[in-house]
């Protein structure tokens, strides 16, 4: 017997009970703005919280180990506990191609990070940022931005499919939305390591003059960035996992539509 909103049980070719698939989302999307002028913004430990409200905390941790890893606590709307999680992200940079991409997955280490009372652990398979410069069209500068998560099947257990494809793809929109927001609102100066990406000589002068800053080195494949780019990451894996978690308590509330509507208020 099949409980209604739960998925049967999947049968290998052995005949043996298989695991069901992870879940897989991502979104793309391009901006009519230069990839400097999003850099300060998504490369910024200290600017991490303009992005979400419900961030409570973030920090470095060292592991023996794993090495560097991001830790964040986010606040959860009532009854749920805190969620936290503990993530080991990589950054690189490609300069020919004016491309950067940032990576995390979840990692175990109870010494580096022991479990907190009254948090609940968020787990996830990968997650990553992509961010391209594009050629500009007509003057008008563009910025590429594709993100890609994959977290367990349980995090979604007993959620029709239509409700979680929706709030996947509603909640890395949102995270794109909030990088955007964040960056018109602060209105910093543009990053100047990528001021000349996608622009001809003479662009990247002007550029390099309005901002009143120099262009950046070159650029080595691997690293050379502030820890900030993994907490950035890091902030799409929460919002994302959050989502599903709330959708857990709305549930039995209402009609999957009230929950989804209540999903979007809180995630972001």
């Amino acid at each position: 017997r099949v409980i209604r909103n739960q998925p049967a049980p999947m049968l290998s070719a052995l005949g043996v009970l298989a695991s069901p698939p992870s879940i897989h989302a991502s979104y793309s999307t391009v901006v009519n703005v230069h990839v400097s002028d999003l850099m300060p913004v998504f490369l910024s430990d200290e600017l991490n919280f303009e992005w979400d409200s419900r961030l409570s905390s973030q920090e470095m941790v060292y592991s023996h180990t794993h090495g560097t890893l991001s830790y964040q606590q986010r606040a959860m709307p009532f009854p749920l506990a805190p969620r936290d999680t503990l993530l080991k992200c990589g950054v690189r940079v490609l300069r020919r191609q004016s491309r950067l991409t940032s990576e995390c997955r979840s990692v175990r280490d109870d010494v580096a990070v022991p479990p907190r009372p009254g948090a609940v652990r968020l787990h996830l398979e990968h997650t990553a940022w992509r961010i391209e410069a594009l050629p500009a069209v007509k003057g008008v500068p563009r910025t590429a931005l594709s993100l890609d998560i994959t977290v367990p099947p349980d995090a979604a257990h007993g959620v029709p499919a239509a409700v979680v494809r929706h709030v996947q793809k509603k909640s890395l929109r949102d995270s794109v939305d909030s990088l955007l927001a964040a960056s018109k609102r602060l209105h910093l100066p543009p990053h100047r390591d990528f001021l000349s990406w996608q622009r001809t000589r003479e662009e990247a002068r002007a550029a390099e003059r309005r901002s009143g800053q120099q262009g950046g080195g070159e650029w080595t494949e691997w690293g050379g960035l502030p820890s900030g780019s993994l907490a950035a990451t890091s902030l799409l894996v929460v919002a994302h996992c959050t989502a599903f978690a709330v959708l857990a308590i709305v549930h039995p509330r209402g009609s999957w539509r009230r929950s989804v509507r209540l999903v979007a208020s809180f995630v972001m």
